[in-house]
């Protein structure tokens, strides 16, 4: 995707390996843009980049369902609540 691209490009000497920094820079970037901004780096996708970024989306939002499913307490019948 060209617009990663571009962005890995502009801070390619920042990253050390730490995902915290790439989730650091990526988040500051999409803070920046607009809504329409958002729609236009979707549209220049091709399918399989479409698919893989709604892929990664849905598996990292039901990881989180899960994850605060097995935080919550056991009623007394066992069942979650």
């Amino acid at each position: 995707m060209r617009f990663i691209d571009e962005v890995y490009q502009m801070y390619r000497g920042h990253f050390n390996g730490d995902e915290e920094d790439i989730v650091a820079i990526v988040v500051g970037i999409l803070a920046e843009q607009s809504r329409k901004d958002m729609q236009t780096i979707i549209e220049s996708m091709d399918d399989e980049e479409l698919f893989q970024m709604l892929a990664t989306y849905m598996i990292e939002v039901m990881k989180r369902k899960v994850a605060m499913d097995d935080e919550r307490p056991l009623g007394h019948s066992g069942i979650l609540h």
